[in-house]
C-alpha cells in the first residue's frame, strides 16, 4: 500500500476528538474493524494525502488493523478544503459551536475561490434557484435556512477562532468541545485583530481576560474597528507583552519584532495612513536597537 501523507493544515478542518472519544473510537474498531474507508487525494504526481479517517489511521496503524482506502480527484487543495468542509457539516452531532465554525469556513473559503468578493453563483448548490449574481452570504443563509447576518457572524467567529488557535491550538479545540464558559460574542472580538496583538493566550482564564480588554477598547461592537481603537489595542497589546518580554533573551526579542515588523507592514500597505507608518517606523527603530546596542 502506498504510503499516505497527513498534511497538517488539512487536518485542521477536522473536529478534534477528545480524550474520551478517542478510546470509544479505539474500542470500537478493535472490536469491529475499520468498516468505512479512508477518503485519500491522489495528487498529480501520484502521491497520496489523507483527506478524511485521521483518528482511524492512527489506531489502525497503532493496532496493526487492516483498513481500505477510497481514492478521490481533486483539483487543487482549495477544493480539497471545501469537500472537508461540507463532510463535517454533513455530521449529525456537530454542536453549535462547531457548526457556526464550519458555516463561517465555508463562507470564508467561498469568497476566497471567487477572488474575495461576496459574489458568486454558487455552481456546486443545486436546488437554489436564480443564483446569478447573489451574495454569497445570502446563498449560504438559504442553504442553512439562518439569517443574512447570522452567515457573517460565523465569518467573524471562524477568523476569531482561528487566530486563536494560532496561539492555543489545544484551547481552540476545547472552545469546539462546548467545554469551555467563553461566550460566542468574545470569539468574535479577535476576528478583527492582527495575530500579533497577543503574544500568547495561555488558558481560558487568559483568553477570557484578554477578551474583557478588547471588549472594553471596542465597546462590545461586532464592527469593524477603527483607526481610534487599533491604537488603542496596540498600546494594550505593549503593556500586555512587556509582562512575558522580561523573560525573552536577545533572540526571542529580535523574532517577535521581525513578526510586528512584517504585520505592520501589511496594515501600512492596506491603511496608506501616518498612523500605520509611524508604527512601522518605531518597530524599526526597535529593531535596529536589539541588533546594533551600542551603536
Amino acid at each position: 500500500m502506498s504510503k499516505i501523507f497527513i498534511s497538517e493544515e488539512l487536518k485542521e478542518y477536522i473536529v478534534a476528538l477528545d480524550e474520551g472519544e478517542f478510546k470509544q473510537l479505539e474500542t470500537n474498531l478493535l472490536e469491529e474493524g475499520c468498516r468505512d474507508p479512508l477518503i485519500v487525494w491522489k495528487k498529480k504526481d501520484g502521491s497520496q494525502w489523507l483527506v478524511d479517517g485521521h483518528n482511524r489511521l492512527q489506531i489502525c496503524q497503532k493496532h496493526n488493523l487492516p483498513y481500505k482506502v477510497e481514492l478521490r480527484t481533486f483539483k487543487n487543495i482549495r477544493e480539497v478544503r471545501m469537500w472537508m468542509i461540507n463532510n463535517q457539516l454533513g455530521r449529525r452531532n456537530l454542536n453549535a459551536f462547531q457548526i457556526s465554525y464550519y458555516r463561517g469556513l465555508k463562507y470564508e473559503s467561498l469568497k476566497k475561490s471567487w477572488g474575495g468578493k461576496e459574489y458568486t453563483q454558487a455552481s456546486y448548490q443545486k436546488g437554489i434557484s436564480n443564483t446569478k449574481d447573489k451574495k454569497t452570504s445570502d446563498l449560504l443563509a438559504e442553504e442553512f435556512k439562518v439569517g443574512r447576518m447570522t452567515i457573517h457572524r460565523d465569518a467573524k467567529f471562524a477568523k476569531g477562532l482561528d487566530l486563536i488557535g494560532k496561539k492555543n491550538p489545544a484551547l481552540k479545540n476545547s472552545i469546539l468541545a462546548g467545554k469551555t464558559k467563553i461566550k460566542k460574542s468574545s470569539i468574535l472580538l479577535f476576528s478583527d485583530i492582527d495575530e500579533n496583538t497577543f503574544k500568547t493566550i495561555k488558558n481560558e482564564a487568559d483568553l477570557s481576560n484578554k477578551a474583557n480588554i478588547l471588549k472594553k477598547l471596542t465597546d462590545g461592537s461586532e464592527s469593524e474597528l477603527d483607526d481610534e481603537k487599533l491604537k488603542k489595542i496596540n498600546l494594550a497589546r505593549q503593556e500586555l507583552n512587556e509582562r512575558d518580554q522580561l523573560f525573552e533573551d536577545r533572540n526571542e526579542r529580535i523574532q517577535r519584532t521581525k513578526g510586528m515588523i512584517l504585520s505592520a507592514i501589511n496594515q501600512a500597505i492596506e491603511k496608506k495612513n501616518d498612523q500605520s507608518l509611524n508604527e512601522l517606523k518605531s518597530l524599526i527603530t526597535k529593531l535596529e536597537n536589539l541588533l546594533l546596542p551600542d551603536t
